[in-house]
């Protein structure tokens, strides 16, 4: 790579090997060993928790998800297995990832990643919807000794995935929980430009040894975006956009070699500044850079939560926004000290925006006190918080020549059916055969109009359950349950989950209907 890391390492070489040096030269070249010094034992105590991990096709299955890639070997006398031990092993895709806690079981072992390195592999909880995968997943740590995984969760739109390790498989490969280091995630404020980073990774799966490789950076920038191709309603059905088009990553002066994405990004101090990833190249950011995921406050919610095995959720507003030019910002009646802003071009009926009284054409000058210089940064403020999070918009309403602050209380962003969301676990169980979510939770049973009822939606019905006898289907809305209003999913089992006895419901459509225990 060429950067500035390439001009001082050139700068390390010409100091300590130029015999005609000052004593300003000497104290710089000392300077220079003891840098090298701290990213050598950094480098040393994490190692050991970045593992390499290979996703491979077993023979005869459907191709590669992502890409054609070689063929995984065949050893002699096992013509339907892949031994990803054997030294001529090849892996179909590959990529990097990091030893985590379980937050419920300390003695228990995960591994953070990104979602696109681990995409149609095998899952820990494997519902039935979409068949057996064809496909394994191999991790590698850094004693050359591996085990299989499976994807415990994973949310496409931050590209961030946890794996599973089960402990049987850890023993077999002569490992336990407590031999594997975990590294400890914390939120920490967006890193300044000209930090410099320790890369680990798996370069072009020359890791199969399970000793990853090391490189260094500078952060070159921040709130870099990845950019991608605008979706239809109907594209949202098949897809769900990367949260990273708003404008969310790390941006380092280095091009990240094919296998790098999910290794971690350190200060030199060890600690975790983010995880690498290649998707922001391949939804069209140029090449020449390299790109991290932050570990800031709202990437750790998503990937705690996912160390849960739940679903990720983002926050939802209800508004239509649109981008806010400084000739355009000029043109209204009010004096703002910011360049750019948001309108808020339509505001839906019944969502979080129109409750807390935004209006359409409401200039959105600030979240929270923190500016908006346009629709993406709107988006970004909002989504990345999770649905019951409360926040404070200033606004500029041109009807009344006056500021207004409201505080909006968010909703659930509406999730497609086929996402590619994984979860092991659910938030609740199911409730007398039921399954619900925010009004807002799944984007087919939004309405055409976007108006939202103060209600829950049913996402899902048991056979032969007591919601199922009572004529209960999945797209109705409940609006109340005994008695009480219901508008989020926490409401709803505030309410029923200490009822033993027959509860009534009130639906959206009129009905009532009482459910048996």
């Amino acid at each position: 790579m060429r950067s500035s890391v390439t001009t001082l390492a050139a700068l390390v070489i010409g100091l300590l090997t130029c015999s005609n040096v000052s004593a300003q030269d000497k104290s710089g070249a000392a300077g220079l060993l003891r840098l090298e010094r701290s990213l050598v034992e950094v480098t040393r105590r994490v190692e050991g928790s970045v593992v390499a991990i290979a996703r491979y096709r077993l023979p005869g299955s459907n191709a590669d998800p992502d890409r054609q890639g070689p063929p995984a070997p065949r050893q002699s006398g096992s013509a339907n297995s892949v031994d990803p031990n054997h030294p001529d092993f090849i892996p179909n895709e590959y990529g990097t990832g990091i030893v985590v806690s379980d937050p419920s079981d300390p003695t228990r072992r995960l591994v953070l990643t990104c979602f696109h390195v681990v995409r149609g592999g095998p899952l820990a909880r494997p519902s039935g919807a979409g068949g057996v995968s064809r496909q394994r997943l191999h991790v590698r740590f850094a004693n050359r000794r591996g085990c299989p995984a499976r994807i415990f969760a994973a949310d496409p739109r931050s590209d961030l995935a946890v794996l599973e390790l089960d402990p049987t498989d850890l023993k077999q490969a002569g490992l336990t929980p407590g031999s594997l280091k975990p590294l400890a995630i914390t939120a920490s404020p967006t890193p300044r430009k000209g930090r410099f980073v320790l890369l680990l990774g798996n370069p072009f799966a020359i890791a199969r040894d399970g000793s990853a490789s090391v490189g260094w950076a500078l952060i070159s920038n921040t709130r870099r975006q990845a950019l991608s191709r605008p979706r239809t309603r109907e594209g949202l059905q098949r897809a769900v956009g990367s949260i990273h088009r708003l404008g969310t990553l790390l941006q380092l002066d280095t091009r990240l070699k094919h296998g790098t994405s999910g290794g971690p990004v350190l200060d030199l101090d060890g600690r975790l500044l983010g995880l690498t990833t290649s998707i922001a190249p391949r939804d069209g950011i140029e090449t020449s850079a390299g790109f991290a995921i932050p570990f800031d406050k709202p990437f750790v919610r998503i990937i705690d939560t996912l160390r849960k095995g739940l679903e990720v959720e983002y926050g939802f507003l209800g508004v239509q926004p649109e981008d806010v030019s400084t000739a355009q910002l000029n043109g209204y009646n009010g004096s703002f000290e910011q360049p750019r802003a948001a309108r808020a071009a339509r505001v839906f009926r019944g969502s979080p925006a129109q409750r807390a009284g935004i209006r359409s054409g409401d200039l959105i000058l600030a979240v929270d006190k923190h500016p908006v210089l346009g629709r993406y940064e709107l988006m970004r403020q909002v989504e990345l918080v999770g649905p019951g999070g409360r926040l404070t918009l200033d606004l500029w309403r041109e009807t009344t020549r006056r500021r207004v602050r409201v505080s909006v209380t968010l909703g659930k962003w509406p999730l497609p059916d086929r996402s590619g969301m994984i979860a092991s676990k659910q938030r609740h169980p199911k409730w007398r055969g039921i399954e619900i979510d925010y009004p807002t939770g799944r984007l087919r049973f939004v309405p055409d109009s976007f108006e939202f009822p103060r209600a829950v939606v049913v996402t899902s019905v048991q056979p032969g359950s007591p919601a199922d006898e009572a004529g209960i289907e999945a797209g109705d809305f409940i609006e109340t349950v005994a008695g009480r209003r219901a508008e989020t999913p926490a409401e709803f089992f505030k309410t029923v989950d200490s009822r033993r006895d027959s509860v009534s419901l009130k639906l959206l459509d009129g009905r009532r209907v009482t459910l048996k225990p």
